[in-house]
C-alpha cells in the first residue's frame, strides 16, 4: 500500500491512500486531494496507477507541476520519498495506509457519567435568555464572534457542493473556535440512525471521542447542550473544574433542516483545554442556523432540479416516441455525464451537460430549425445555461461547424455534448454496431476532443458509461 502526504500549508499532515484508481490533485473542491495553493490549477496534477507502481502527470497546469525539484514534461513514475511539487505545497509519496482524517471508523464513543452531571441544556431559542455573566464581554471576544459568523456565511455562500461547504464549515470552526474536533451527524433515512457524515479533527493523528448520550438529548429534546461545566455554576463559569475531572468540555448544538431536527453540530476541545463558555455556545449555535439554512437551500435544489429532469425527460420521451428513437436523449444524458465524471467537473457542470443531452436532438424531433427549436427553450429560466451548450453542440474543433467556432473558443462542457451526440448518431445509424468500434471511430475524427474520445473508450471499459445516475 502507498500514500501521499502533504507536508506543509494549510492542510499539513493530510493523507491519501493510493489505490487502483487515478487520484487528482489539485486547487478545486472535487479534487481527490484538496490544496489551499495559489498557484495551484483547479485540476493540477494526477497520480494514476500501472501495472502496481504509480505515475504523476501534470494535467496542463499553468505553473507546472515538479518532482524532486525537476519540472514534469512527461509521465514519471514515483518512488519511496518522491516529493511532489505544486505552488508551495509540497507532497511526499511513501508506503504504508493513510490516517483517514474524515473517516467515521476514526470516532470513539464514551459515554461518562461526569459529563452528563455536568452538562447544562437549553432550548436553542430560549438562549437568549440566559442570565448574563457580571462581567461584561470583552470587545475583543464580540470581534473574534463577529469574524466566525462572517468566515461561516462566506463558506456557505460559496458555490461548492453542500458535503464540500459543511467540510470547509468544521476544518473553520477546528482552526477559529479553536477545537479538538468538530463532526456533523445526520439521521439515515433508511435505519433511523444518527450518523457521522462529516468529521475534521484538528490533526490527522486525533481520535474523536464522542458522547452518544448527548448526541442523543441534543437529538431528541431539540435543545443545545453546553458539556464539562461545573454543575452548581449555572452562569457558564470559566474557572470549571474541567482539568482537575478530566473531562472534555463539550458544544452540541441541533441542526434543523426545513424546520425539522435532522442532526446535530459536535464541537469537543481535548482534556486540559480550556473549556468553552456561553458565547461560544452562542456562536456554534449560531453557525448551525446557517448550516441548516444552507441544507435546506440545497435540498429545495436537488429537488427542483430532478423535477425539472424528470418533467423533461417525459416530454422528450413522448416526442422520441413519435419519431422512432425513444431513448436517444437519456442515452447521449448518460454518455454526458459519464464524460463530465471522468473529466472531474462540478455537480453543476454535470446537470448542465445531463440537460444538454437530454435536449441534444430538439430540432429532429421537432422537424424544425435548430435555431427556432432552441428559441422555445428560452423561456424556461433553469435552462439559460443549457441553451449555449445546445448551440455549440454541432461545433467541431477544426472549425468546420455551423459557427466555425473551433479549439479555445470551445469549452469543455460543449466538447462533452459534441462527442456524446456523435456518438448516439452513429448508434442510432446502426444500432447493432459494437460500441468500442464506434469509440475507435470516433477517436479519429479530427473534430472531436481526442482527450475525451480516449476518456469515452475508457468509461465504456470501466461500465461507468451505461450507469444510471438519478441524482
Amino acid at each position: 500500500m502507498s500514500k501521499i502526504r502533504i507536508t506543509n500549508g494549510p492542510y499539513r499532515g493530510r493523507e491519501k491512500s493510493l489505490v487502483d484508481k487515478s487520484l487528482t490533485i489539485g486547487r478545486d473542491a472535487e479534487a481527490g486531494i484538496q490544496i489551499l495553493d495559489r498557484s495551484a490549477s483547479r485540476f493540477h496534477a494526477e497520480i494514476f496507477p500501472v501495472g502496481g507502481m504509480f505515475f504523476v502527470r501534470d494535467l496542463d497546469s499553468k505553473n507546472g507541476t515538479y518532482v524532486n525539484d525537476d519540472r514534469l514534461t512527461d509521465e514519471e513514475l514515483l518512488r519511496e520519498g518522491d516529493i511532489i511539487k505544486i505552488g508551495t505545497t509540497e507532497l511526499v509519496y511513501e508506503s504504508g495506509s493513510a490516517l483517514a482524517d474524515d473517516s467515521s471508523a476514526r470516532i470513539a464513543y464514551q459515554d461518562d457519567p461526569d459529563m452528563l452531571s455536568n452538562t447544562l441544556e437549553f432550548r436553542v431559542d430560549e438562549l437568549s435568555d440566559i442570565d448574563e455573566i457580571a462581567d461584561e464581554q470583552p470587545a475583543q471576544d464580540s470581534a473574534r464572534g463577529l469574524r466566525i459568523l462572517y468566515q461561516v456565511g462566506r463558506i456557505l455562500s460559496d458555490t461548492l457542493e453542500i458535503s464540500d461547504k459543511e467540510a470547509k464549515v468544521l476544518d473553520f470552526l477546528v482552526s477559529g473556535m479553536p477545537g479538538e474536533s468538530a463532526l456533523i451527524f445526520k439521521r439515515e433515512a433508511a435505519t433511523g440512525k444518527l450518523v457521522p457524515t462529516t468529521v475534521r479533527t484538528i490533526s490527522p493523528q486525533i481520535q474523536p471521542v464522542i458522547s452518544r448520550s448527548i448526541i442523543k438529548k441534543t437529538f431528541a429534546e431539540n435543545k443545545a447542550l453546553h458539556s464539562a461545566n461545573a454543575s452548581e455554576d449555572e452562569r457558564f463559569d470559566r474557572h470549571a473544574s474541567i482539568i482537575q475531572k478530566g473531562i472534555r468540555s463539550v458544544i452540541c448544538v441541533p441542526l434543523s433542516i426545513g424546520g425539522h431536527t435532522k442532526g446535530v453540530l459536535y464541537l469537543s476541545r481535548g482534556v486540559g483545554a480550556k473549556p468553552f463558555d456561553q458565547m461560544d455556545l452562542e456562536l456554534i449555535s449560531a453557525c448551525a442556523i446557517q448550516l441548516g439554512l444552507a441544507q435546506h437551500a440545497a435540498e429545495q435544489v436537488r429537488r427542483n432540479r430532478v423535477a425539472t429532469r424528470q418533467l423533461m425527460t417525459a416530454l422528450i420521451r413522448a416526442l422520441e416516441t413519435r419519431a422512432g428513437c425513444v431513448g436517444a436523449g437519456e442515452r447521449c444524458a448518460r454518455t454526458c455525464v459519464a464524460l463530465a465524471e471522468a473529466s472531474h467537473l462540478s455537480t453543476a457542470a454535470r446537470e448542465r451537460v445531463r440537460q444538454a443531452g437530454i435536449l441534444h436532438h430538439l430540432d429532429h424531433l421537432m422537424a424544425v430549425d435548430r435555431e427556432d427549436a432552441l428559441s422555445l427553450l428560452e423561456a424556461i429560466e433553469d435552462l439559460e445555461h443549457v441553451l449555449p451548450l445546445l448551440r455549440h453542440a454541432q461545433e467541431r474543433l477544426d472549425g468546420s461547424g455551423p459557427l466555425g467556432l473551433k479549439d479555445s473558443d470551445l469549452e469543455t462542457e460543449a466538447r462533452i455534448i459534441a462527442v456524446a451526440a456523435a456518438m448516439e448518431q452513429r448508434l442510432a445509424l446502426d444500432p447493432g454496431a459494437d460500441p468500442n468500434a464506434v469509440i475507435e471511430d470516433l477517436m479519429k475524427d479530427r473534430g472531436l476532443d481526442a482527450s475525451l474520445t480516449q476518456l469515452l473508450q475508457g468509461c465504456h471499459l470501466d461500465g461507468s458509461l451505461y450507469t444510471i445516475r438519478n441524482t
